[in-house]
């Protein structure tokens, strides 16, 4: 697999995390004091670069054909520790554990469709 298309799927995984953070932000019903970003966009940046990593070794070595469950597994493996630790319940008791994993799976499974259609 070439760098370009390596560094062009981050791009694509870094614009998909910044965009559904916005969205996300926004959509937030507590309406986020401290600005659109609840982190700083490079932690979504340096996120989409691991993502990629990690999604460019299976398509290009491992194997394509169960993506769809790869990626989310890998959001549930990402989010679930969190909540859990907290007693099913965000650490400021805004959301409940189940939206905030299942929310966290489907933005790593949407990585994971970017990957797919563009090395897979």
């Amino acid at each position: 697999m070439q760098l370009t298309a390596v560094v062009a799927a981050w791009g694509l995984v870094a614009v998909w995390f910044l965009v559904w953070e916005l969205l996300a932000a926004r959509l937030d019903a507590r309406g986020n004091a401290g600005g659109w970003w609840r982190a700083p966009a490079q932690v979504y940046v340096a996120e989409a670069l691991l993502v990629t990593l990690l999604g460019t070794l299976w398509f290009a070595s491992l194997g394509s054909g169960g993506w769809w469950l790869v990626f989310p597994l890998l959001g549930v493996l990402m989010e679930w520790p969190g909540p859990v630790r907290h007693g099913f319940r965000a650490p400021d008791g805004s959301r409940n554990a189940a939206a905030r994993v299942a929310t966290g799976a489907l933005r790593i499974t949407g990585a994971g469709a970017l990957l797919w259609w563009w090395v897979g």
